[in-house]
């Protein structure tokens, strides 16, 4: 179980980071190794075919094993539409263009044969958040109508990505909708009240229902329920997505290199506060002193008793899990 690996293994398996090149460099190779990281994203500037994407991703795996751990979780965005990495990929259909349950099921099932077949296991899809006007900074990437029609064919499609072997990722839990700020560079801030939140949420309750094996928490402040943006927010995590709604899967925040998170803590203290929060994995897209920094900053506050090992083993076991689910 969790509790025998040594500590320095159990945070990296909690990090899922960027790396650069499209295909694996010695350094980074050694890097990833020694800090028995657990997953990688890969972005745009990875990829170029589907060829050398398998190549690259057989490297990262071969390097895992190497070095003596469980399977990388390799993820990516591919949501369709205008957020697809691979543009190589046959099944491009972006989010708002589906137009009943059915359709979003084989979506999900199509996209997930061609990324699992690439070696790709982990899609950052589908996007939950419901927009309420064309003035929403997600509303291109979104499923167009109510919470309800977004619930149904976000569970359809999280059904499509499952019997491909894809662990899909519902996002960006509590919801984005009504928010013009682009957190990819400020805080967007909503000062809407507990009782309007329970809307926003019904999709999020239909994907856990589901069993999406992970959820994405958003980079929005609510203001009138925490002071801390949703995905390093123990309210937002601990309160309401694990007790309110029973959520027992892995949650992963968003990139803490955005801007939303950047300006206010820096990304050493954005890990211990996400890891406070009840984050299991910390999703970078920096450099390796970045990652780095955010490494030894954890480490140290396990040191000071600042977090406790119980706190990590259980998104260790919740990683573990995951991980033999979809081997």
């Amino acid at each position: 179980g969790a509790v025998a690996l040594p500590l320095e293994k159990k945070i990296g398996q909690m990090m899922m980071v960027s790396i650069p090149g499209t295909s694996l460099s010695t350094t980074t190779a050694e890097w990833l190794r020694d800090r028995h990281i657990g997953g990688v994203i890969l972005l745009g500037k990875n990829v170029v075919s589907a060829e050398q994407t398998k190549k690259f991703i057989r490297q990262l795996q071969d390097n895992a094993i190497q070095a003596g751990d469980m399977p990388l979780l390799i993820g990516v965005d591919q949501e369709g539409g205008i957020v697809s990495r691979f543009r190589f990929l046959r099944e491009l259909t972006a989010q708002k263009d589906i137009t009943d349950a059915q359709n979003a099921f084989r979506v999900g099932l199509a996209r997930g044969k061609e990324l699992r077949e690439l070696g790709v296991n982990v899609n950052f899809s589908p996007v939950l958040d419901v927009a309420s006007s064309s003035k929403d900074f997600i509303f291109a990437r979104t499923f167009r109508g109510n919470a309800d029609r977004v619930a149904m064919f976000g569970e359809a499609m999280i059904r499509g990505y499952e019997q491909a072997g894809i662990i899909s990722v519902a996002k960006h839990f509590p919801g984005h909708g009504g928010t013009v700020i682009d957190s990819h560079k400020e805080l967007p801030v909503k000062k809407i009240t507990s009782a309007d939140l329970i809307k926003s949420l019904q999709p999020f309750q239909k994907s856990i229902g589901a069993k999406v094996p992970m959820i994405m928490p958003g980079h929005i402040k609510f203001s009138r329920i925490d002071k801390n943006p949703a995905s390093i927010s123990p309210v937002f995590i601990g309160k309401i997505l694990r007790g309110d709604l029973g959520y027992r899967g892995v949650v992963i925040t968003d990139d803490l290199g955005m801007g939303a998170i950047m300006k206010t803590y820096g990304l050493p203290d954005a890990g211990v506060r996400a890891i406070k929060a009840g984050d299991d994995i910390l999703l970078v897209v920096r450099s390796i002193a970045g990652y780095d920094d955010i490494y030894m900053r954890i480490l140290l506050a396990l040191k000071k008793g600042e977090i406790t090992e119980q706190r990590i083993d259980e998104s260790i076991e919740r990683i573990m899990n995951l991980k033999s689910r979809f081997k």
